[in-house]
């Protein structure tokens, strides 16, 4: 089996034994005070000759003792969220004489719903293959209209009723909040060289309407009290990435390196090198090896404490992890097998395996992390 790293370049989805594929996958997510444990179904069907229809379906079971989730007194609770999507590409030959051999255009629509936060998503994209098939350009565009409120407050009576300060109000009077979320996209690939392809993206969000924890109390020692956390309204986020894939014929190994910087308005800056190693084993099987690096500055509003008595009066304060400046790693071992290499014959011949362990370190308060997938995707026709 021979990792395709021009197919893996030019972003083609295909499935290699069937018209259509199904894959159920297990999530598990762990730290310090939170746990998530989350299934996920996904569908991809062939549409015609040259159309693509996903679906996509999950379930989050969150339980947390974390105060900034809703906790209260650190006493655990749970809590569900669902989320399902639909998307569809299409693709087409380029115009007769342009330098455009191939292009695809797709969409897609997605719905989120929990307690205390729901999120509708529509996005648009567009790609085209360019010089032979040896180059890939795209861009796309998202929109999301969120809402976030309190519901998710454990316990009851005053302490549980949570107002929230929306964009343009005077004071706390609201029971919940809108967030609307612009966002664009682009992308180029190159193939160049037999085994060689490197790629870059550029990526913009807006956000604007609230964007504070509802649950997250800012303490504030001088006056021996909390105030609720303050974020900005406004943020405008962006992102340039790079990566190159080199593929080693004599080992029949695949070496990828990444880089991607980000920066927003919030004076938060990041950077995130990464490095992948896929090795094939035998005819029917892979494994690999990944690392990433993570370190931001803070937010220009983070304080580690917030002494100042006129702490009440300042316009942004939070308690935020994700604020402070950190660093962290992720090292991740992933390991996939096809049913032909168990033996396994018709369907399940075609059928593939995938375990995915992580762990996480994060030098902040939310703590280390494990992180495990298990997945089967089948192959079907229809």
């Amino acid at each position: 089996m021979r990792l395709q790293l021009v197919a893996a370049a030019l972003l083609v989805s295909s499935t290699a034994f069937a018209d259509g594929d199904l894959t159920i996958r297990g999530v598990y997510y762990k730290e310090k005070s939170t746990r998530v444990m989350q299934p996920v179904l996904d569908g991809m069907f062939e549409v015609g000759a040259r159309g693509l229809l996903t679906a996509h379906m999950l379930a989050d079971a969150i339980t947390s003792a974390s105060a900034g989730s809703g906790a209260i007194m650190a006493k655990p609770f749970d809590e569900l969220r669902y989320e399902a999507g639909l998307g569809y590409t299409q693709e087409l030959d380029g115009p007769s004489g342009s330098i455009i051999d191939r292009l695809r255009l797709g969409g897609e629509g997605r719905f989120s719903d929990e307690s205390d936060y729901r999120s509708i998503f529509f996005s648009g994209r567009a790609e085209a293959d360019l010089a032979q098939k040896n180059a890939t350009v795209g861009i796309g565009g998202s929109v999301s209209a969120d809402k976030a409120d309190a519901a998710g407050t454990q316990g009851s009576g005053p302490a549980a009723t949570i107002t929230l300060l929306c964009k343009g109000d005077v004071s706390a009077t609201s029971f919940s909040c809108p967030l609307d979320i612009y966002a664009g996209f682009a992308t180029v690939s190159q193939i160049l060289g037999k085994n060689t392809v490197a790629g870059a993206n550029y990526d913009i969000a807006y956000l604007d309407g609230y964007q504070s924890n509802p649950y997250r109390q800012v303490p504030v020692p001088s006056l021996g009290t909390f105030v609720p956390e303050r974020h900005p309204f406004t943020r405008l986020r962006q992102s340039v990435a790079g990566s190159v894939r080199q593929y080693v014929e004599r080992t029949q190994t695949t070496l990828i390196a990444a880089y991607r910087y980000y920066w927003d308005d919030w004076h938060v800056h990041a950077h995130t090198p990464e490095l992948r190693i896929v090795q094939e084993v035998g005819m029917h099987a892979d494994a690999s090896v990944r690392y990433r690096y993570y370190r931001q500055t803070a937010a220009y509003f983070f304080r580690d404490f917030y002494p100042d008595p006129t702490t009440l009066d300042k316009p942004y304060v939070t308690d935020d992890p994700k604020m402070s400046a950190f660093d962290g790693h992720i090292l991740e071992a992933k390991l996939g097998a096809y049913g032909e290499a168990f033996e396994l014959g018709g369907r399940w011949a075609g059928a593939r395996f995938e375990g995915i362990l992580e762990y996480v370190i994060q030098h902040n308060r939310f703590g280390n992390a494990v992180v495990a997938h298990v997945a089967l995707t089948l192959p079907f026709e229809y």
